[in-house]
């Protein structure tokens, strides 16, 4: 039995459809859609020549992280900046910058705060040594955080949050605990305090060495 001529028509139609693509096909067909597209938001991490932008001279970066600091749709990023050569001097009380930088719809980040007193020196961690050891970004929040101390060891997480009603971070917790290196999952100390204890304290205001 032949088929309707009408069937023939449809199947032979779709074998054409379902002909693979030349290369070039594919990609004037990218092209044509990403000229239609809408700008995406700034995806991962950002060319170094970028983040150089913001160092200035006489630094370098000690540490940074990517993540959500104003809860907007574009990623930001947290630079924790350190004086070139501060591994190699005996000078042990250097400040070391962090810096806000806000993702824009541009694909480019804005510096939208500086504080050089947030971060622990370098000699500020006893016999540990380097006191710093990571900053952490969620939803609006970032943390840093530092480890020291000799046989008995210590924490400190510092973080802050964010304001939407005038786009600024304040402290949200000023937390510590402290061990003996001889027994870790004993605690001698812990502490917890946040804005009920220290007030309203803006992010470019704050300095490690007060007592909050």
């Amino acid at each position: 039995m032949s088929f309707p001529w009408y069937l023939s028509s449809l199947l032979l139609l779709a074998a054409c459809h379902a002909e693979p693509k030349t290369a070039e096909q594919v990609s004037q067909a990218a092209a044509s859609a990403a000229a239609k597209a809408p700008a995406a938001p700034l995806a991962g991490a950002p060319a170094a020549a970028s983040l150089a932008a913001f160092v200035p001279a006489g630094f370098g970066i000690l540490d940074s992280a990517s993540g959500d600091l104003n809860r907007d749709a574009w990623p930001d990023k947290v630079l924790v900046l350190r004086k070139n050569g501060e591994d190699t001097t005996t000078v042990e009380d250097l400040d070391r910058p962090l810096l806000l930088l806000l993702g824009q719809p541009d694909h480019r980040y804005a510096l939208a705060a500086r504080n050089d007193r947030v971060v622990l020196r370098r000699g500020e961690g006893g016999m540990m040594g380097d006191p710093y050891q990571q900053v952490v970004i969620k939803k609006g929040f970032f943390s840093v955080e530092h480890y020291g101390g000799s046989s008995h060891r210590w924490t400190r997480v510092i973080t802050f949050k964010y304001a939407p009603a005038d786009h600024s971070w304040y402290l949200s917790r000023e937390g510590s605990e402290g061990f003996s290196a001889f027994a870790p999952d004993s605690t001698t100390f812990s502490s917890s305090h946040t804005p009920r204890d220290f007030g309203k304290v803006p992010f470019v205001k704050y300095d490690a060495d007060s007592t909050y």
